[in-house]
This record gives structure tokens, C-alpha cells and sequence, in this order.
């Protein structure tokens, strides 16, 4: 079973394979926030704020390139608050002025209230710099697996030794 590990030439060629997908990966990400002007072009719905148009674990890509069309009202955004490392997904539920000075003010569909009470201290409303992209397209339920592995530290661990262990033992 661990006769790929006798061979140091397999075993090699099984350590660059690996390599060769994290940094695939990572410059798809990176490729896709240059395209989409946003530091996070995928996010995942963290709570249920935005019932019924997003679930809880929907997987969202955002778009930040607004060319020819300012940020309305109607329209789901994430943002970032200041100090704080979550993204929120709500909706523009005002908006004075226009251009990049635009006071913006958002909501949870789910939500009571307004978010003044989830911005930063002394924070009433947004500006366009504090939005990371608007909502193009979502697939259900696909941001589950973020979900439980930030609820579950310790599934994180497990998970990557499973894949090690697959590419470890993966016969060719």
C-alpha cells in the first residue's frame, strides 16, 4: 500500500502534483479578483439575513465593475465593515447622492432594521469603496462545506490529511 513512498522519484512527482493544484488554485483566485475588481470575487452566505432570496450556505460571485452604472437601490451588495474581517450580504435600501460619494444604506431582507447598528462606530452609511462587488449569480447550498469547517476547526485538520493521504497513496 505504501510502496508509491519506496520509490523517491514517485513520491517526488506526487509532492510537485500537489504543489502544481494549491498554486493552480491560487492564481485562479487571483485571476478572478483581477477580473472582477474584487479582493473576494466568491463569498458564502454566513446567516439567514437575506431570506428568502439567499439560504444560509449559498455560494454568491460578485462583480465590482461598474463601469456604466452606479450602485442602486434594489441591489445586493457585500461589504466589509471596518475592523471587522466578515463579509455582509444585504441589500441597498438607500442611496444619497451620486458617484463614488454616494452615502449608501443597506438591509437584510430578513431583518427588522436597517444596518447602521452593524457598521463601524461613527459609521452611518456606506461609500462605494466599502463595497466588495455586487450579487451576479449564486449556487445553492455549495458554501456549506466553508460553513461546517469554520464551525468545526477541527474538521480542517482531518479534511487535509485525508487529502494528503490521497495523494500520498495515489497509484498511477
Amino acid at each position: 500500500m505504501l510502496s508509491g513512498l519506496a520509490n523517491p522519484r514517485q513520491a517526488a512527482a506526487q509532492l510537485m502534483n500537489f504543489g502544481l493544484i494549491v498554486s493552480t488554485a491560487f492564481m485562479m483566485w487571483k485571476g478572478l479578483s483581477v477580473i472582477t475588481d474584487s479582493p473576494s470575487p466568491i463569498v458564502v452566505v454566513l446567516s439567514g439575513s437575506m431570506e428568502p432570496a439567499f439560504q444560509r450556505g449559498d455560494l454568491l460571485f460578485l462583480w465590482n465593475r461598474n463601469i456604466l452604472s452606479e450602485t442602486s437601490v434594489g441591489e445586493i451588495v457585500v461589504y466589509n465593515v471596518k475592523d471587522k474581517d466578515i463579509p455582509i450580504v444585504h441589500r441597498v435600501v438607500r442611496k444619497f447622492g451620486i458617484g463614488p460619494k454616494a452615502k449608501l444604506l443597506t438591509k437584510g431582507d430578513n431583518n427588522l432594521s436597517d444596518d447602521t447598528e452593524l457598521y463601524a462606530r461613527g459609521q452611518d452609511y456606506l461609500v462605494r469603496k466599502d463595497i466588495i462587488g455586487s450579487v451576479v449569480g449564486f449556487i445553492p447550498f455549495v458554501g456549506y462545506v466553508t460553513i461546517m469547517l469554520s464551525e468545526h476547526p477541527w474538521l480542517k485538520p482531518v479534511m487535509l490529511g485525508m487529502m494528503g493521504l490521497v495523494v500520498v497513496l495515489q497509484r498511477e
